[in-house]
């Protein structure tokens, strides 16, 4: 391969890398600024913030969630929903689901704990878990841990940085030296 092709496979894969991640930050920023209130057709995402369904879900991770209708809910289902009484008052809980009561309440438990939660409404649920979302809990935790942060985001995009303007500085160089080269060519040919 040329260095040319060389050179432009290299600035599509930044590209796509910068792309990557830009998509990957702005997805948990969005999630964590909006507090959990986001949802798009039917799809949210939350991030697990207690050890109660650990080792399933740890602290940190993002799921994924889609909004099913009621009698689509079934019992070993996880389930996201908005507390309202006691120590889950105004709380978004991720837990297991129990059992569905014959008067249509939702009783659920996180897999760690030994208690059921308050019985909930069906209006309270904001959605079932459809998947763990590995890279972006990855990314979360990297996120709220500063020093990992530092070491694997922003030294990296900083020498990226440097490097793409050390080029764009070579490159203005070698233009102006090709300019320069053409004045002198053009005032040889002239004598």
């Amino acid at each position: 391969m040329s260095n040319k092709k060389i050179k432009t496979v290299i600035k599509v894969v930044k590209i796509v890398v910068i792309i990557f991640f830009v998509f990957i930050l702005g997805a948990i920023l969005l999630q964590k600024l909006t507090n959990n209130k986001v949802s798009f057709m039917g799809f949210g995402m939350y991030t697990v913030v207690s050890e109660s369904m650990m080792p399933r879900y740890e602290i940190g991770d993002i799921i994924l969630t889609r909004k099913i209708k009621e009698e689509d809910l079934k019992k070993g289902d996880d389930i996201v929903y908005l507390g309202k009484e006691g120590d889950f008052k105004d709380r978004v809980v991720t837990h297991e689901l129990q059992r569905i009561n014959s008067n249509g309440t939702l009783v659920t438990r996180g897999i760690n704990n030994s208690a059921d939660d308050p019985p909930i409404e069906y209006s309270q649920v904001y959605g079932k878990v459809m998947k763990k979302l590995v890279i972006l809990s990855l990314f979360s935790k990297l996120m709220n841990n500063s020093v990992l942060f530092y070491i694997i985001i922003f030294v990296p995009f900083s020498l990226l940085f440097f490097f793409d303007l050390k080029q764009v500085m070579k490159d203005k160089e070698k233009l102006e030296e090709e300019k320069n080269k053409e004045i002198e060519e053009t005032k040889q040919n002239k004598e």
